[in-house]
């Protein structure tokens, strides 16, 4: 009896030791567990951290972008019309046949005794062929002339618009009036226009042809649009005026 007893005794400290040593594993585990979750936390924590001053540095790029973006828009809108204006004494004469030797301040001078506007050679501060956009294109290098003052600019480019209003549509400006050999051809006299505003004016037309706008106009070097005879005329100041014609 007494050897049941201790055997029991026995067994049962064994099952006390048994479950000791695997209170103090699961204590283990847990206490393992508890870093992983600490460690994760602490990981996360400094993820979500990274995140937010990425976030932030992400947002302050962005203004600093928007901001440099409009500064570059101001200053590129500010360089152009400084190359306007200084074109402001200018005209551009396009499709004028080129010949060699040509004298092209007698081509300006003649234009101007057929439009009744007799401008001279004094007049004239400067005369130029100006080269092509497209050197592979067949048409003709434009003329610029520069006058002396804008008012005998304003003078001329007036008489020229008033010429080609009384001429019918076949009769209007061209290279006979000239006394050019060769096949009658049109002669254009436009504003000479800056890089910028000859990309602009260029997007106006498409647009114009596009949207059904029926007039595109130029005067004193702005481009100007207008749906229909009766509608309002819009100033096309940037590519954003035209991208958002209605």
């Amino acid at each position: 009896m007494y050897g049941h007893i201790l055997t029991a005794m026995a067994a049962g400290g064994i099952v006390t030791v048994v479950c000791s040593q695997n209170n103090k594993l699961f204590k283990s585990e847990i206490k393992d567990m508890k870093d992983s979750m600490n460690f994760m936390n602490t990981k996360f924590e400094e993820m979500l951290r990274e995140q937010n001053e990425a976030k932030a540095i992400i947002a302050d790029l962005k203004a600093e972008n928007a901001s440099l973006t409009s500064t570059v828009k101001d200053l590129s809108a500010r360089l152009n019309s400084i190359e306007q204006n200084a074109r402001s004494k200018n005209v551009e004469i396009q499709c004028v046949p080129e010949k060699k030797n040509e004298n092209v301040i007698e081509i300006v001078t003649k234009i101007s005794k057929v439009i009744n506007c007799n401008v001279s050679s004094e007049n004239i501060a400067s005369c130029t062929r100006i080269a092509k956009l497209n050197p592979g294109h067949p048409r003709p290098r434009s003329i610029v002339a520069q006058f002396s003052t804008i008012q005998t600019r304003d003078k001329f480019m007036a008489a020229v618009i008033n010429y080609n209003k009384q001429k019918p549509l076949h009769d209007k400006l061209n290279s006979a009036n000239l006394d050019i050999d060769g096949p009658k051809t049109p002669i254009y006299v436009v504003d000479h226009l800056s890089p910028a505003n000859k990309a602009l004016h260029a997007a106006a037309r498409t647009a114009a042809k596009q949207k059904g706008y029926k007039h595109v106009w130029v005067r004193s070097g702005r481009i100007y649009m207008r749906k229909s005879d009766d509608s309002n005329y819009i100033l096309v100041k940037d590519m954003d005026t035209v991208k958002n014609l209605v």
